[in-house]
């Protein structure tokens, strides 16, 4: 039988170099495992982001009726109870979940 070829001893006896065979812990598998986590956290904070905007909104429709309300009482006609619950309401929904909001974002 012939010896080996040339060319296969050399080939056989190349050393590789490059980083096709090296593991990392610390590199893209654990980005891959967070993703879902920080896409849900993103999704958490940008619906409660939402909720704030309405609850503003809410205190500012709830203060403009405070004052329509307040001007026709000084001004001698009735006060309609129907806006004074709504207006109630309004508070009472926006100015706590406002102040947890304010605390959780920027005290926590």
């Amino acid at each position: 039988m012939p010896g080996p070829m040339p060319g296969r001893l050399r080939a056989s006896r190349m050393v590789r170099r490059g980083s096709g065979n090296l593991y990392s812990p610390g590199g893209c598998g654990c980005a891959l495992l967070m993703a879902p986590v920080m896409a849900l956290g993103v999704g958490i904070t940008l619906a409660l982001l939402g909720m704030a905007v309405v609850a503003v909104i809410g205190l500012v429709v709830a203060i403009a009726l405070t004052a329509r309300e307040v001007g026709r009482a000084r001004s001698g006609l009735r006060v309609r109870t129907g806006f004074v619950v709504l207006i109630g309401i309004l508070y009472l929904a926006c100015i706590p979940y406002l102040v947890a909001f304010a605390l959780f974002w920027f005290v926590d």
